[in-house]
């Protein structure tokens, strides 16, 4: 009884920090894009640059941050993560230059690759593999609730000040951090070593061994093939959406709203399709099968960089608008659908490790995307970096035709 008691307390705690940690999030990702192109620079590739340096300081602490993790607690890497991005946020806003909003990205990098993999790594252990798939849909539900709550709270906030949510935001990772540490349990995984000499050795014990089973999974390297993929063309896309609309969209003359309040109007769309999308995933498909799951990465990501591209020719503000919805709503139903299936191919003793590496493929992928992207808009034009980030996703798509021929290939060999 104790235990089933604790089991329910991870789930509802996971579901909380969740839906805390993305409405703090989004209060400040609602306005931290119209926030750098009118109060730090409109310059493309140093737009772009901010995202770099981001990437890639999570680039190289996604393997530490996630092998410490699976040595020292996935509790204490998730506590210190949410603590120390609410001191970067605070950076950001007090310090309003490009520097120190370059210094900040270092800060917010660290403390989310001690998040990423961990949590969801925690929640695998706390409840089981076998129940994860499902509660990661919830969390991504949740997550859309609190988006959708957080959306006119940040875009009326912004009215007032544009560096007001993001303060709000960053105070309120610092109370989320003293929460969870006095709630957050962890019974469901035993740290492997204690903090002396021999924890260093468990830690490059941890990164061969996840190396190892990526070489012997093909499965694992095609997962972290298709992050690479999907870093390359998000990173470009993400930084240069809003200053695309601010300079080459004419946006509609209602109520003569300032750009902000479209901004939040777009995010709001996002958040309830984004819902809309995850219920229906969590209605309808099986998501504790494999073939399912990698059917379905194909359709969506197949779709978003189509819709990547619509955007980057698009020359109409609504047009534009409603495909910028559909490229993020399908993205948001990806993530759940990625986490699951690593969950599906990885041991406990190895999966925030596994959790991690396939992040640092991302931001791999984002520390050259973001530049070249960047590089593109200033160069050529920011309707081309667009149109680029768009056809560079479609190759992801030939990645999970490869799984789902090689699926069927194993399957014809068992039956022979």
């Amino acid at each position: 009884m104790a235990k089933h008691q604790l089991t329910l307390d991870a789930y509802k705690i996971y579901l909380a920090a969740t839906g805390i940690e993305w409405f703090l999030d989004n209060l400040f990702m609602t306005v931290i894009f119209v926030y750098r192109a009118t109060q730090i620079t409109s310059d493309p590739f140093q737009l772009t640059l901010i995202e770099m340096v981001f990437t890639l300081t999570l680039l190289l602490f996604e393997i530490p941050t996630g092998v410490i993790a699976d040595v020292f607690g996935r509790r204490l890497s998730v506590i210190l993560g949410y603590g120390v991005i609410g001191i970067a946020a605070l950076l950001q806003v007090v310090f309003p230059t490009l520097t120190i909003m370059l210094v900040s990205q270092v800060v917010w990098a660290l403390g989310f690759s001690f998040i990423t993999g961990a949590k969801d790594a925690w929640i695998a252990d706390e409840i089981g593999e076998e129940k994860v798939g499902k509660v990661y849909l919830r969390g991504s539900q949740i997550t859309q609730v609190a988006l959708f709550v957080s959306i006119p709270i940040a875009t009326w906030l912004g009215t007032i000040s544009l560096n007001l949510p993001i303060f709000i935001a960053g105070v309120g990772y610092i109370l989320l951090t003293i929460g969870l540490l006095l709630t957050m349990p962890e019974t469901g995984f035993h740290p492997q070593g204690q903090v002396d000499s021999n924890a260093w050795r468990n830690m490059l014990s941890t990164i061969q061994e996840s190396l190892n089973l990526v070489r012997v999974r093909s499965i694992l390297s095609s997962i972290l093939l298709m992050s690479l993929i999907f870093g390359l063309s998000s990173a470009g896309f993400d930084n240069l959406w809003t200053v695309h609309l601010l300079e080459n969209i004419k946006f509609p003359i209602i109520g003569n709203f300032e750009p902000i309040v479209w901004f939040g109007a777009i995010s709001m769309v996002v958040s309830i399709l984004g819902l809309m999308g995850t219920e229906l995933v969590h209605r309808k498909l099986d998501v504790d099968r494999q073939p399912v799951i990698v059917r379905s990465l194909t359709f969506l990501t197949s779709a978003a960089a189509i819709f990547m591209i619509l955007f980057g020719l698009a020359q109409n503000f609504w047009l534009a608008a409603a495909v910028y919805c559909l490229v993020l709503t399908l993205r948001t139903i990806c993530e759940p659908l990625i986490k699951t299936w690593i969950n599906l191919n990885v041991d406990s003793n190895v999966r925030a490790t596994v959790l991690s590496l396939d992040e640092q493929a991302f931001s791999l992928g984002g520390t050259i995307g973001g530049p070249a992207a960047g590089a593109v808009g200033s160069l050529v034009s920011l309707p081309a970096a667009l149109v680029a980030a768009g056809l560079i996703r479609l190759p992801a798509t030939f990645v999970f035709l490869r799984v789902i021929l090689s699926g069927k290939s194993q399957k014809e060999q068992s039956q022979e």
